[in-house]
Parts: structure tokens; sequence; C-alpha cells
């Protein structure tokens, strides 16, 4: 729910490398974890759609959590063979970091 409208969103995981990071997206919740927080950091967001596909904002430790995402069919993580359907533009921690998605199973 995000006020009074319910959304309809099937889960997402989200990666990245250099430096290595992850986000699992259900509805307005990202889990975020990287290697010093493996547990990774629940945190609430507010879901727009922009031109390009959805956005995530919020906040994570007092600065601004952006997670963008849109369709890149054959979108590569680098260190991988595995070609995914969606690419991320996230910022996070006043950093840019790139990677991609697909739904979670």
């Amino acid at each position: 729910m995000q006020g009074q409208k319910r959304l309809d969103a099937a889960p997402l995981r989200a990666i990245g490398t250099e430096p290595f990071w992850n986000a699992r997206i259900v509805g307005r919740c990202i889990t975020y974890s990287h290697p010093e927080n493996p547990k990774g950091t629940r945190l609430w967001t507010r879901l727009s759609e922009a031109p390009d596909g959805p956005v995530w904002s919020g906040a994570l430790d007092g600065r601004l959590f952006e997670l963008r995402l849109s369709a890149a069919p054959g979108c590569s993580d680098g260190m991988s063979d595995k070609l995914y359907p969606m690419s991320v533009d996230l910022i996070v921690g006043g950093e840019r970091r790139r990677g991609c998605a697909e739904p979670a199973s």
C-alpha cells in the first residue's frame, strides 16, 4: 500500500558490482545489502513512475537512497555470463552505482 493505493508490483532482485551490492524489492520495501552488511537493511520507500520506469526513493542513514529501474534486455553484471532483463541506477551514500535486475524467484 502507498497511501490508499494498493501496489501491484512483483518482487524484484537487483545486483551490482564494484562495489558489490544487492537489493530485494517487495512493493515499497527494499532490503539493501553489501559485503559489510550481508543481512541487509530494510527501508521503506516511495514508489513513483518516471518515463523510463519505476523509481523507489527514500533515505538510508539520513542520506538519499534512490533506485531507478528500466528495461534493458541483455544487462550484464560484468562478472558472469548471465543476462538480466532490466538495468538499475542506484544512488546510495552519495554514490551512484549501476547494476541489473530480474524478477525475484
